[in-house]
Parts: structure tokens; sequence; C-alpha cells
């Protein structure tokens, strides 16, 4: 898939870099030229530089690695997102709104897909840290290495899951609508307070998995109620 880069400081170089040396066709776009091509060139196998409308015109799917969620305030001409993939994996500010306790509020990704409705936005990597991209797919996989997901186009999330899984990354569907993609961006909250205050570091992971089936009987079956 061919993919544009929206930003390229840390994450946008760390994820954009992995993906061209898997095989992808990469456009690096960045405010600043040097920083794209900087990026471009650490990524080499092919991968392209320009500012940030360069790189949303040549991608399918679009890493978007910036706060900004207005595309009129990054692009002269915010119809170069229509139709396309864009995988938002922002986090709220650590300092000023994780630490002071704002969870669940309007998420990055639902501000982004309300300001252009026609880009179809799945929240994805968000709880990864980008030394996370210097280790091999192969590794990943091994590891049981996993991204949440939400988003409200199908289509979109599967191509999405199809890069996860080419970088070594199970998706996992958190579901659809705003409180999916304000819970994929509270656990990229969850994994920064690991990370940071707990002192897990970026190798921090988060992952789903399920309980063996019940193997006792000594507490009955689940009684209806009204909890839901």
């Amino acid at each position: 898939m061919k993919i544009g880069i929206i930003g390229s400081g840390n994450m946008g170089r760390a994820v954009g870099v992995r993906l061209a040396q898997l095989g992808h066709p990469v456009t690096f776009g960045a405010r600043r030229l040097e920083q794209a091509q900087s990026a471009a060139s650490v990524a080499g196998h092919g991968a392209t530089a320009g500012d940030n409308e360069a790189a949303a015109r040549f991608g399918e799917v679009l890493v978007w690695t910036i706060r900004e969620t207005d595309p009129a305030a990054v692009f002269a001409d915010p119809s170069v997102l229509d139709g396309k993939t864009v995988l938002d994996l922002n986090n709220r500010n650590y300092a000023e709104e994780v630490k002071t306790g704002a969870w669940l509020t309007e998420a990055i990704a639902e501000r982004l897909q309300k300001t252009a409705p026609t880009a179809r936005v799945v929240k994805a990597l968000n709880t990864i840290a980008m030394e996370t991209f210097d280790t091999s797919a192969d590794a990943l996989r091994a590891a049981g290495a996993q991204s949440f997901i939400a988003g409200d186009d199908a289509e979109a999330k599967t191509k999405v899951a199809a890069l996860l899984a080419d970088l070594g990354f199970t998706a996992v569907d958190l579901g659809t609508g705003p409180a999916a993609l304000r819970a994929a961006e509270a656990l990229g909250d969850v994994i920064r307070l690991l990370m940071i205050d707990g002192g897990h570091g970026g190798r921090a992971h988060l992952t789903f998995g399920t309980l063996p089936v019940p193997d006792l009987s000594t507490i009955g079956e689940r009684a209806d109620s009204n909890y839901r």
C-alpha cells in the first residue's frame, strides 16, 4: 500500500521507516522539508519526501502523527483527505491532560473525523512506543504484540489491520462510534502511565486475552439483573 506520513517527527519517522523497509512505497511529509528528507534518507527503499500535502496526495493510507485535527490548518486543499484511510496514532498531551485526569472526553480521532467527514479515520498504534518499531515483525509476533483499533469504516480498518500485521501486530478491534474511539485513546493514556509514572519504559505493552473456561461448580450461573 502507498503510505503518506503526515508529520515526520519521532513516531512518523519510526512508522514510515519500518513500512518502507517492509516494501511499502512511502512519502514523508512535514512542515519543514528538511525533516521529511531526513526521515526519507533513514528509510531508504525509495522513500520520498515533501510537504504534508504532497504526502497526503501520494498515500492510499495516511499516518496522521500530528495533534492538529483541522485539515484546513494543515493543507491548502483539505479535500486531499477525501476517501483516504487516515490512521490516527495520537494521544493527548501527557502533562496537561492525562495527568489532570481528562480521560474519555472527545477523542482526537473523533475531532479529526468531524472536520474531515469524507476521510475514513481509524485509531491505531497509539499504545505503541516509537522504540518498538526497531523490533522485527517476527519478534513482535512471537511476543504476541497487539494494537487496539477503532473506527466506523470496516474497509479502512481492514487496510489498517493489514499494515499492523506487516509490522508484527495483531489488530484488536474495539468497535465503532465515539465510545470505541475514546476507549482506544484512553488506552494510550494508560500505557503512558505505565511507561512514565510506573517506570516500565517504552517496552511496556497492553494486550487483550480471554480467561480459561470455568472449571469449578461453586458459584452458580449468572443471575438476571439490571446491570448493563
